[in-house]
Protein backbone atom coordinates (compact mmCIF):
# COMPACT_ATOMS: atom_id res chain seq x y z
CA UNK A 1 0.00 0.00 0.00
CA UNK A 2 1.90 3.03 -1.30
CA UNK A 3 0.40 6.48 -0.91
CA UNK A 4 0.39 8.84 -3.90
CA UNK A 5 1.93 12.31 -3.90
CA UNK A 6 -0.09 15.19 -2.52
CA UNK A 7 0.70 17.17 -5.68
CA UNK A 8 -1.51 16.67 -8.71
CA UNK A 9 0.48 18.95 -11.04
CA UNK A 10 4.14 19.61 -10.24
CA UNK A 11 5.31 22.56 -12.30
CA UNK A 12 8.95 22.13 -11.20
CA UNK A 13 9.22 19.22 -13.64
CA UNK A 14 8.64 21.71 -16.46
CA UNK A 15 10.72 24.54 -15.04
CA UNK A 16 7.67 26.21 -13.49
CA UNK A 17 8.51 26.08 -9.79
CA UNK A 18 5.60 28.42 -8.97
CA UNK A 19 3.04 26.00 -10.39
CA UNK A 20 1.93 23.54 -7.73
CA UNK A 21 -1.60 22.12 -7.86
CA UNK A 22 -2.49 19.93 -4.90
CA UNK A 23 -5.01 17.11 -4.90
CA UNK A 24 -6.68 18.65 -1.85
CA UNK A 25 -7.49 21.92 -3.61
CA UNK A 26 -8.34 20.25 -6.91
CA UNK A 27 -10.90 17.95 -5.29
CA UNK A 28 -12.51 20.86 -3.46
CA UNK A 29 -12.81 22.74 -6.76
CA UNK A 30 -14.35 19.67 -8.45
CA UNK A 31 -16.85 19.40 -5.59
CA UNK A 32 -17.79 23.07 -5.94
CA UNK A 33 -18.24 22.78 -9.72
CA UNK A 34 -20.48 19.71 -9.42
CA UNK A 35 -22.46 21.39 -6.64
CA UNK A 36 -22.95 24.43 -8.88
CA UNK A 37 -24.19 22.26 -11.77
CA UNK A 38 -26.67 20.42 -9.54
CA UNK A 39 -27.91 23.64 -7.93
CA UNK A 40 -28.40 25.21 -11.36
CA UNK A 41 -30.44 22.21 -12.48
CA UNK A 42 -32.59 22.28 -9.35
CA UNK A 43 -32.99 26.07 -9.45
CA UNK A 44 -34.28 25.81 -13.01
CA UNK A 45 -36.75 23.08 -12.00
CA UNK A 46 -37.99 25.20 -9.11
CA UNK A 47 -38.27 28.32 -11.27
CA UNK A 48 -35.80 30.41 -9.30
CA UNK A 49 -34.52 33.37 -11.29
CA UNK A 50 -31.75 32.43 -13.72
CA UNK A 51 -28.90 34.19 -11.85
CA UNK A 52 -29.78 32.68 -8.46
CA UNK A 53 -27.12 29.94 -8.47
CA UNK A 54 -24.23 32.08 -9.62
CA UNK A 55 -25.20 34.80 -7.12
CA UNK A 56 -25.22 32.23 -4.32
CA UNK A 57 -21.81 30.90 -5.37
CA UNK A 58 -20.29 34.37 -5.33
CA UNK A 59 -21.46 34.80 -1.73
CA UNK A 60 -21.48 31.30 -0.23
CA UNK A 61 -18.18 29.91 -1.55
CA UNK A 62 -15.91 32.72 -0.26
CA UNK A 63 -17.69 32.88 3.11
CA UNK A 64 -17.61 29.09 3.39
CA UNK A 65 -13.85 29.00 2.77
CA UNK A 66 -13.18 31.83 5.22
CA UNK A 67 -15.26 30.35 8.03
CA UNK A 68 -13.93 26.84 7.38
CA UNK A 69 -10.45 28.17 8.07
CA UNK A 70 -11.52 30.38 11.00
CA UNK A 71 -13.33 27.46 12.65
CA UNK A 72 -10.18 25.36 12.43
CA UNK A 73 -7.92 28.15 13.67
CA UNK A 74 -10.13 29.00 16.68
CA UNK A 75 -9.78 25.49 18.07
CA UNK A 76 -6.08 25.07 17.20
CA UNK A 77 -4.67 28.48 18.15
CA UNK A 78 -1.63 26.93 19.82
CA UNK A 79 -0.49 25.59 16.45
CA UNK A 80 -0.60 29.04 14.84
CA UNK A 81 0.48 31.40 17.60
CA UNK A 82 3.83 30.72 19.24
CA UNK A 83 6.01 33.04 21.33
CA UNK A 84 8.90 33.11 18.84
CA UNK A 85 6.70 33.89 15.80
CA UNK A 86 6.23 37.35 14.26
CA UNK A 87 2.82 38.72 13.34
CA UNK A 88 3.62 38.16 9.66
CA UNK A 89 4.51 34.51 10.27
CA UNK A 90 1.31 34.02 12.24
CA UNK A 91 -0.82 35.52 9.47
CA UNK A 92 0.96 33.55 6.76
CA UNK A 93 0.44 30.37 8.71
CA UNK A 94 -3.25 31.12 9.12
CA UNK A 95 -3.87 31.63 5.40
CA UNK A 96 -1.73 28.67 4.27
CA UNK A 97 -4.26 25.89 3.60
CA UNK A 98 -2.06 23.69 1.42
CA UNK A 99 -1.50 21.29 4.27
CA UNK A 100 -5.19 21.13 5.14
CA UNK A 101 -6.91 22.82 8.02
CA UNK A 102 -10.45 23.47 6.75
CA UNK A 103 -13.36 22.41 8.96
CA UNK A 104 -16.60 21.40 7.26
CA UNK A 105 -18.76 22.79 10.06
CA UNK A 106 -17.06 26.14 9.64
CA UNK A 107 -17.81 25.98 5.90
CA UNK A 108 -21.47 25.19 6.63
CA UNK A 109 -21.68 28.09 9.09
CA UNK A 110 -20.16 30.47 6.53
CA UNK A 111 -22.45 29.15 3.82
CA UNK A 112 -25.52 29.59 6.02
CA UNK A 113 -24.51 33.18 6.78
CA UNK A 114 -24.14 33.80 3.03
CA UNK A 115 -27.58 32.34 2.31
CA UNK A 116 -29.14 34.41 5.10
CA UNK A 117 -27.69 37.56 3.52
CA UNK A 118 -28.89 36.52 0.06
CA UNK A 119 -32.37 35.64 1.31
CA UNK A 120 -32.69 39.02 3.02
CA UNK A 121 -31.56 40.93 -0.05
CA UNK A 122 -33.70 38.97 -2.52
CA UNK A 123 -36.65 38.64 -0.09
CA UNK A 124 -36.80 34.86 -0.45
CA UNK A 125 -37.62 32.06 1.98
CA UNK A 126 -34.41 30.95 3.67
CA UNK A 127 -35.53 27.31 3.89
CA UNK A 128 -36.09 27.34 0.13
CA UNK A 129 -32.43 28.19 -0.38
CA UNK A 130 -31.30 25.59 2.16
CA UNK A 131 -33.33 22.89 0.39
CA UNK A 132 -31.80 23.97 -2.90
CA UNK A 133 -28.19 23.85 -1.73
CA UNK A 134 -27.75 21.02 0.81
CA UNK A 135 -28.09 18.00 -1.53
CA UNK A 136 -25.18 19.29 -3.62
CA UNK A 137 -23.25 20.11 -0.44
CA UNK A 138 -23.43 16.42 0.53
CA UNK A 139 -21.97 15.41 -2.84
CA UNK A 140 -19.20 18.02 -2.56
CA UNK A 141 -18.34 16.63 0.89
CA UNK A 142 -18.16 13.08 -0.48
CA UNK A 143 -15.65 14.23 -3.09
CA UNK A 144 -13.72 16.63 -0.87
CA UNK A 145 -13.07 13.96 1.80
CA UNK A 146 -10.62 12.29 -0.57
CA UNK A 147 -8.44 15.36 -0.20
CA UNK A 148 -7.85 14.12 3.37
CA UNK A 149 -6.42 10.91 1.92
CA UNK A 150 -3.84 12.75 -0.18
CA UNK A 151 -2.99 15.06 2.72
CA UNK A 152 -2.81 12.10 5.15
CA UNK A 153 -5.23 13.60 7.63
CA UNK A 154 -8.66 12.89 9.14
CA UNK A 155 -7.65 9.28 9.76
CA UNK A 156 -8.54 7.11 12.74
CA UNK A 157 -6.46 5.17 15.22
CA UNK A 158 -4.33 2.16 14.40
CA UNK A 159 -6.53 -0.69 13.24
CA UNK A 160 -7.39 -3.47 15.66
CA UNK A 161 -6.11 -6.98 15.14
CA UNK A 162 -8.27 -8.81 12.60
CA UNK A 163 -9.52 -5.64 10.87
CA UNK A 164 -8.91 -5.79 7.09
CA UNK A 165 -5.66 -3.88 6.47
CA UNK A 166 -6.70 -3.01 2.94
CA UNK A 167 -7.40 0.29 1.25
CA UNK A 168 -9.89 1.95 1.34
CA UNK A 169 -11.12 0.42 4.62
CA UNK A 170 -7.70 1.09 6.09
CA UNK A 171 -4.97 3.48 5.06
CA UNK A 172 -1.20 3.53 5.59
CA UNK A 173 0.04 6.73 7.18
CA UNK A 174 3.61 7.46 6.18
CA UNK A 175 4.28 9.39 9.36
CA UNK A 176 1.67 9.49 12.08
CA UNK A 177 1.56 12.84 13.86
CA UNK A 178 -1.28 12.01 16.27
CA UNK A 179 -1.24 10.83 19.87
CA UNK A 180 -2.56 7.41 18.82
CA UNK A 181 0.98 6.60 17.68
CA UNK A 182 2.70 7.89 20.79
CA UNK A 183 3.19 4.40 22.23
CA UNK A 184 4.04 2.79 18.90
CA UNK A 185 7.62 1.58 18.33
CA UNK A 186 7.59 3.62 15.12
CA UNK A 187 5.39 6.42 13.78
CA UNK A 188 6.16 5.35 10.21
CA UNK A 189 3.99 3.15 7.98
CA UNK A 190 1.24 2.30 10.48
CA UNK A 191 -2.17 1.14 9.20
CA UNK A 192 -5.08 3.28 10.42
CA UNK A 193 -8.85 3.32 10.10
CA UNK A 194 -9.72 5.27 6.92
CA UNK A 195 -12.32 7.47 8.61
CA UNK A 196 -12.21 9.91 5.69
CA UNK A 197 -13.42 7.06 3.46
CA UNK A 198 -16.25 6.16 5.83
CA UNK A 199 -17.40 9.79 5.85
CA UNK A 200 -17.12 10.02 2.06
CA UNK A 201 -19.32 6.95 1.62
CA UNK A 202 -21.92 8.21 4.08
CA UNK A 203 -22.03 11.66 2.46
CA UNK A 204 -22.58 9.95 -0.88
CA UNK A 205 -25.51 8.03 0.64
CA UNK A 206 -26.92 11.31 2.01
CA UNK A 207 -26.69 12.85 -1.45
CA UNK A 208 -28.45 9.90 -3.10
CA UNK A 209 -31.28 9.98 -0.54
CA UNK A 210 -31.77 13.74 -0.78
CA UNK A 211 -31.44 14.01 -4.55
CA UNK A 212 -33.24 10.93 -5.82
CA UNK A 213 -35.81 10.31 -3.07
CA UNK A 214 -36.61 13.27 -0.84
CA UNK A 215 -36.05 16.21 -3.18
CA UNK A 216 -39.30 15.71 -5.15
CA UNK A 217 -41.30 14.02 -2.39
CA UNK A 218 -40.87 16.55 0.41
CA UNK A 219 -44.14 17.85 1.90
CA UNK A 220 -42.69 20.82 3.80
CA UNK A 221 -40.18 23.57 3.22
CA UNK A 222 -37.08 22.52 5.09
CA UNK A 223 -37.62 18.74 4.86
CA UNK A 224 -34.49 18.35 2.73
CA UNK A 225 -32.48 20.56 5.09
CA UNK A 226 -33.59 18.75 8.24
CA UNK A 227 -32.89 15.35 6.65
CA UNK A 228 -29.37 16.48 5.69
CA UNK A 229 -28.57 17.82 9.16
CA UNK A 230 -29.93 14.73 10.92
CA UNK A 231 -28.15 12.23 8.66
CA UNK A 232 -24.86 14.09 8.58
CA UNK A 233 -25.00 14.92 12.28
CA UNK A 234 -25.63 11.26 13.19
CA UNK A 235 -22.78 10.08 10.96
CA UNK A 236 -20.31 12.66 12.23
CA UNK A 237 -21.19 11.98 15.87
CA UNK A 238 -20.21 8.32 15.36
CA UNK A 239 -17.19 8.71 13.06
CA UNK A 240 -15.72 11.57 15.09
CA UNK A 241 -15.16 9.16 17.96
CA UNK A 242 -12.66 7.25 15.83
CA UNK A 243 -10.74 10.22 14.48
CA UNK A 244 -7.41 11.16 15.98
CA UNK A 245 -7.35 14.81 14.87
CA UNK A 246 -10.61 16.07 16.37
CA UNK A 247 -10.83 19.74 17.27
CA UNK A 248 -11.13 19.84 21.05
CA UNK A 249 -12.65 22.21 23.57
CA UNK A 250 -11.20 20.85 26.77
CA UNK A 251 -12.18 17.17 26.90
CA UNK A 252 -15.03 17.65 24.40
CA UNK A 253 -14.77 16.85 20.72
CA UNK A 254 -16.29 20.03 19.23
CA UNK A 255 -17.61 18.54 16.01
CA UNK A 256 -19.10 15.56 17.84
CA UNK A 257 -20.90 17.76 20.35
CA UNK A 258 -22.16 20.04 17.57
CA UNK A 259 -23.38 17.00 15.60
CA UNK A 260 -25.37 15.66 18.54
CA UNK A 261 -26.84 19.11 19.15
CA UNK A 262 -27.90 19.39 15.49
CA UNK A 263 -29.64 16.02 15.54
CA UNK A 264 -31.51 16.83 18.77
CA UNK A 265 -32.62 20.28 17.56
CA UNK A 266 -33.74 19.01 14.13
CA UNK A 267 -35.73 16.12 15.62
CA UNK A 268 -37.32 18.55 18.11
CA UNK A 269 -38.29 20.87 15.23
CA UNK A 270 -39.96 18.01 13.37
CA UNK A 271 -41.92 17.03 16.51
CA UNK A 272 -42.98 20.64 17.17
CA UNK A 273 -44.09 21.02 13.55
CA UNK A 274 -46.14 17.82 13.73
CA UNK A 275 -47.87 18.99 16.93
CA UNK A 276 -48.60 22.38 15.37
CA UNK A 277 -50.09 20.76 12.27
CA UNK A 278 -52.31 18.55 14.41
CA UNK A 279 -53.64 21.57 16.30
CA UNK A 280 -54.24 23.68 13.20
CA UNK A 281 -55.50 20.81 11.10
CA UNK A 282 -53.42 21.82 8.10
CA UNK A 283 -49.90 21.52 6.71
CA UNK A 284 -47.39 24.02 8.08
CA UNK A 285 -44.95 25.46 5.51
CA UNK A 286 -46.28 23.31 2.65
CA UNK A 287 -43.96 22.36 -0.14
CA UNK A 288 -46.00 24.21 -2.77
CA UNK A 289 -44.64 27.42 -1.24
CA UNK A 290 -41.07 26.22 -1.31
CA UNK A 291 -40.17 27.85 -4.59
CA UNK A 292 -40.94 31.46 -3.80
CA UNK A 293 -42.39 32.24 -0.39
CA UNK A 294 -44.93 34.82 0.68
CA UNK A 295 -43.02 37.91 -0.40
CA UNK A 296 -42.16 36.50 -3.80
CA UNK A 297 -45.70 35.28 -4.26
CA UNK A 298 -47.06 38.75 -3.41
CA UNK A 299 -44.73 40.21 -6.00
CA UNK A 300 -45.99 37.71 -8.56
CA UNK A 301 -49.62 38.53 -7.75
CA UNK A 302 -48.85 42.22 -8.13
CA UNK A 303 -47.16 41.47 -11.42
CA UNK A 304 -50.17 39.45 -12.59
CA UNK A 305 -52.47 42.34 -11.57
CA UNK A 306 -50.29 44.76 -13.54
CA UNK A 307 -50.40 42.48 -16.57
CA UNK A 308 -54.21 42.18 -16.19
CA UNK A 309 -54.55 45.97 -16.10
CA UNK A 310 -52.32 46.22 -19.14
CA UNK A 311 -54.49 43.71 -20.99
CA UNK A 312 -57.65 45.59 -19.99
CA UNK A 313 -56.15 48.87 -21.15
CA UNK A 314 -55.10 47.24 -24.39
CA UNK A 315 -58.62 45.90 -24.89
CA UNK A 316 -60.12 49.34 -24.21
CA UNK A 317 -57.73 50.92 -26.70
CA UNK A 318 -58.61 48.24 -29.24
CA UNK A 319 -62.33 48.84 -28.69
CA UNK A 320 -61.86 52.58 -29.09
CA UNK A 321 -59.87 52.05 -32.27
CA UNK A 322 -62.60 49.70 -33.56
CA UNK A 323 -65.30 52.31 -32.76
CA UNK A 324 -63.29 54.95 -34.59
CA UNK A 325 -62.95 52.68 -37.61
CA UNK A 326 -66.69 51.93 -37.58
CA UNK A 327 -67.48 55.66 -37.40
CA UNK A 328 -65.07 56.35 -40.26
CA UNK A 329 -66.67 53.56 -42.30
CA UNK A 330 -70.18 54.95 -41.58
CA UNK A 331 -69.09 58.42 -42.64
CA UNK A 332 -67.57 57.06 -45.83
CA UNK A 333 -70.77 55.07 -46.53
CA UNK A 334 -72.94 58.20 -45.93
CA UNK A 335 -70.73 60.23 -48.23
CA UNK A 336 -70.95 57.59 -50.93
CA UNK A 337 -74.75 57.33 -50.48
CA UNK A 338 -75.09 61.12 -50.75
CA UNK A 339 -72.95 61.12 -53.88
CA UNK A 340 -75.09 58.29 -55.32
CA UNK A 341 -78.30 60.20 -54.52
CA UNK A 342 -76.93 63.36 -56.14
CA UNK A 343 -75.84 61.42 -59.22
CA UNK A 344 -79.31 59.74 -59.40
CA UNK A 345 -81.07 63.13 -59.03
CA UNK A 346 -78.91 64.61 -61.79
CA UNK A 347 -79.71 61.70 -64.06
CA UNK A 348 -83.46 61.98 -63.29
CA UNK A 349 -83.36 65.72 -63.99
CA UNK A 350 -81.54 65.12 -67.26
CA UNK A 351 -84.09 62.45 -68.20
CA UNK A 352 -87.01 64.81 -67.37
CA UNK A 353 -85.45 67.57 -69.44
CA UNK A 354 -84.89 65.19 -72.35
CA UNK A 355 -88.51 63.95 -72.04
CA UNK A 356 -89.81 67.57 -71.95
CA UNK A 357 -87.78 68.43 -75.02
CA UNK A 358 -89.09 65.37 -76.83
CA UNK A 359 -92.66 66.19 -75.75
CA UNK A 360 -92.27 69.74 -77.02
CA UNK A 361 -90.92 68.46 -80.32
CA UNK A 362 -93.85 66.07 -80.53
CA UNK A 363 -96.30 68.92 -79.81
CA UNK A 364 -94.75 71.03 -82.55
CA UNK A 365 -95.10 68.18 -85.01
CA UNK A 366 -98.71 67.62 -84.00
CA UNK A 367 -99.47 71.30 -84.44
CA UNK A 368 -97.84 71.25 -87.87
CA UNK A 369 -99.81 68.15 -88.79
CA UNK A 370 -103.03 69.79 -87.52
CA UNK A 371 -102.35 72.94 -89.50
CA UNK A 372 -101.68 70.88 -92.63
CA UNK A 373 -104.86 68.88 -92.02
CA UNK A 374 -106.82 72.12 -91.53
CA UNK A 375 -105.40 73.52 -94.71
CA UNK A 376 -106.29 70.36 -96.61
CA UNK A 377 -109.80 70.39 -95.10
CA UNK A 378 -110.21 74.01 -96.10
CA UNK A 379 -109.03 73.18 -99.64
CA UNK A 380 -111.46 70.26 -99.72
CA UNK A 381 -114.33 72.56 -98.61
CA UNK A 382 -113.41 75.10 -101.24
CA UNK A 383 -113.35 72.43 -103.91
CA UNK A 384 -116.69 71.12 -102.69
CA UNK A 385 -118.18 74.63 -102.88
CA UNK A 386 -116.80 75.08 -106.36
CA UNK A 387 -118.33 71.80 -107.41
CA UNK A 388 -121.75 72.78 -106.00
CA UNK A 389 -121.68 76.11 -107.77
CA UNK A 390 -120.91 74.45 -111.04
CA UNK A 391 -123.79 72.07 -110.67
CA UNK A 392 -126.22 74.87 -109.91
Amino acid sequence: MNNPSRILVDGSKFGLDWLQIYWYGALIVVGIILAYILCSHEAKRRNFHKDCTIDLCLIVVPLGAIFARLYYIVFTLDAFIKPDMSIGEVLLGMINVRDGGLAIYGAIIGGVIGMVIYARVKKMHLLSLFDLVFPSVALAQAIGRWGNFFNQEAYGGVIAEGFPPYFPLAVKIDECTQSCCADMPSRLGNIHYATFFYESCWCLVIFLVLWFILRKRAKHRGDVTLAYLIMYGAERAVIEQFRTDSLMLGPVRVSQALSVLLVVVCVALIIIRAITEKKKGKTVMPVEEVYYGEIKRAEEEEDRASRFKAVKLSDAIAEEEAADKIEEAAEEAAEKAEEAVEEAADKVEEAVEEAAEKAEETTDKVEEAAEKAAEKAEEAVEKAEETVEKEL
